[in-house]
């Protein structure tokens, strides 16, 4: 801890970096690097809708006359996948800095892939921790809206809650930056949708479409599974002119 100290205290009087990739437009004082980009995952188990026994099938999409039957849940994989841009990170600001990213990104791959355009992944707490000051623990929440199509979305609910331990460093004499984190999250999001796509006679046009979730009025459902944070050395180093890579279907925020 008492190197730890000493590293946060040389990172405090560094000079002269520069914070252009974060928008500013002047020089400000603020330890090397300025930027660091970190990526997140959930993976593991939630529920997906599938067609039960008496299913109508909507033919075309928009068809005023379907009748929507009955759809039950199954166990599914769930994958959500992001990154989050930090900016200005001095010493003892690690937490408001990653409550406040300069940007980020989340979108899902499994059950379907789609983009979470509000996703956010809110801290607790993270802290060094460690007879050394080497380790780390960390706890929040990730809340958000899985947007298939402007009036096709899944939500979260409450949130994913996740904890884990990892490991902090300092490097260049610079202040702690967190390589890598890993635990476990659980939630209760809402039953999903079974979303199905068609080509729609009237446009030709490849759509999703929905069933009803359930026949009656659906309970939320459970999602739990493996969280993992990991430091992207190499994004860091190119975040100051580009953005971490995404899927063409995700929006930045």
């Amino acid at each position: 801890m008492k190197k730890l100290m000493i590293a946060c205290a040389v990172a405090a009087t560094t000079v002269g970096a520069f914070a252009g990739g974060c928008g500013d437009d002047d020089p400000v004082v603020v330890q090397d690097p300025v930027n660091q980009v970190y990526r997140l995952s959930f993976t593991g188990k939630t529920t997906d809708g599938v067609p039960g026994k008496d299913i109508v099938t909507p033919v075309f999409c928009g068809d005023d006359d379907v009748q929507d039957g009955c759809v039950v849940r199954v166990p599914a994989n769930l994958k959500i996948e992001g990154w989050v841009v930090l900016c200005d990170i001095t010493c003892g600001t690690i937490l408001d800095v990653f409550n406040a990213p300069k940007s980020q990104a989340y979108w899902t791959t499994k059950p379907y892939k789609a983009d979470i355009p509000d996703g956010a992944a809110t801290f607790d707490l993270i802290n060094v921790i460690g007879k050394k000051g080497k380790d780390a623990e960390a706890a929040g929440k990730f809340t958000g809206t899985v947007t298939y199509a402007a009036d096709y979305t899944w939500s979260l609910g409450d949130g994913l809650v996740f904890a884990g331990l990892g490991k902090t460093a300092v490097k260049n004499g610079s202040w702690a930056y967190f390589p890598s984190f890993s635990g476990n999250f659980a939630g209760s999001p809402v039953a999903s949708w079974y979303i199905k796509g068609n080509v729609c006679e009237q446009t030709h046009v490849w759509e999703p479409c929905t069933m009803a979730v359930n026949c009656d009025e659906t309970p939320n459902t459970v999602a739990f599974g493996k969280w993992a944070m990991k430091y992207d050395a190499a994004a860091t180093k190119k975040v100051a002119t580009t953005n971490p890579s995404k899927p063409s279907y995700a929006t930045i925020h």
